[in-house]
């Protein structure tokens, strides 16, 4: 068997003797070459009886296609996507559902369930800030997609994602709240000092220059460092880490680098977002034992438990994100204890023993 997430899932499958068949749909990330997060959680975690089988997107597009900001390169990029994409039959023969992600909107000769971390609406308005009689139209058609007879149930992963869904018109009663699942993380790396990590593909969007501007101001913490990983967007943002000795920056690292290095030495995960549908490393955090310094935006503050998993401040307050970083970096005894809340929280929220039995409970409607 080889090394990638396929076979480590297939074999996982065929290890446990699962039944129904079901067809993965899912989209390509462009920076990382394989399946988006979201889609590769559920993967791994087949519920019990259910055995994967993936199908993903069949052209490649460039990397910066994996941001989200709205202009006519992203817009051209997305339509030439769905135009082609829809050209290229999926085998669907064998599969009892078929499981489809984010905004694909294929027509299956089989029902199927649709998984997205928010509504079109909330992306829309969200991410792009588009409204009025654009937003509508969209809503609209997307909507209707989604209340087709042939949609046995739309997955969704906040309770924000699912007002957001009958906001849009999507029937309430197909919509069901049932995050990704993770298991928990036990291994950690012996350090010095206090580590802060940050993890963000788009600079502003995802905080990154409140989280330098952050850091740049802690007082007394000559043994904390930030690894920042994600692209620097300003001459400015360039200087800060030129000139900080404490803060090492990469535009992206590979998951092992990640899995092995990164993630076992932070002590806090800082991630002060402006927009987010739901924030999947600061789950990533919580699961390893580290305390969450973020965003009070709704999709997040469902997960992290102001105070006792995290510390949360409004968007755009940067004197109280710099408090909450303060205040972590100077108690160690403090990030522990959040740090411990945090892995029984997503142990409790997240576990795939709990989150696949309702899965597969929304499979069984489109049976």
């Amino acid at each position: 068997m080889d090394g990638t997430p396929a076979a480590a899932a297939s074999g996982r499958q065929e290890a446990s003797g699962t039944g129904m068949e079901c067809l993965l749909v899912a989209p390509i990330d462009p920076l990382t070459g394989g399946p988006r997060t979201g889609a590769l959680r559920r993967l791994l975690n087949p519920p019990p009886g259910v055995r994967y089988r993936l199908a993903t997107d069949r052209l490649r597009y460039p990397k910066r296609a994996a941001r989200y900001e709205f202009n006519p390169v992203n817009a051209a990029l997305g339509a030439a996507r769905f135009a082609l994409e829809h050209l290229i039959p999926i085998d669907q023969k064998g599969a009892a559902i078929v499981h489809s992600f984010f905004w694909d909107v294929r027509k299956f000769d089989r029902r199927w369930v649709h998984e997205s971390d928010q509504s079109f609406g909330q992306f829309m308005r969200g991410y792009n800030n588009i409204g009025g009689a654009v937003r509508r139209l969209a809503n609209q058609g997307f909507s209707s997609y989604l209340n087709s007879r042939w949609c046995a149930g739309v997955v969704t992963w906040s309770e924000w994602a699912k007002r957001g869904f009958a906001e849009d018109g999507v029937d309430p009663s197909k919509v069901f709240v049932i995050p990704p699942p993770f298991e928990t993380v036990n291994y950690r790396r012996e350090h010095q000092g206090c580590n802060v990590l940050y993890l963000g593909r788009e600079f502003r969007r995802k905080g990154g220059d409140a989280t330098l501007r952050a850091f740049g101001s802690l007082e007394g913490a000559a043994g904390c460092r930030l690894t920042f990983v994600g692209p620097l967007g300003t001459a400015e943002a360039r200087g800060m880490v030129r000139l900080d000795p404490r803060i090492s920056q990469s535009d992206s690292l590979p998951g092992a680098t990640l899995r092995d290095e990164v993630w076992p030495s932070a002590d806090i995960f800082v991630l002060p977002t402006k927009a987010d549908a739901f924030a999947l490393a600061v789950v990533d955090a919580m699961r390893r034992g580290i305390p969450v310094v973020a965003t009070r935006i709704p999709a997040i503050a469902e997960v992290v438990q102001e105070g006792v998993t995290g510390l949360l401040s409004d968007v755009g307050d940067e004197d109280g994100l710099g408090r909450n970083l303060q205040r972590l970096v100077d108690d160690p005894e403090l990030r522990r204890r959040m740090g411990e809340s945090a892995k029984e929280r997503a142990e409790s929220l997240f576990a795939p023993e709990r989150v696949g039995p309702s899965l597969r409970e929304v499979y069984r409607l489109g049976e």
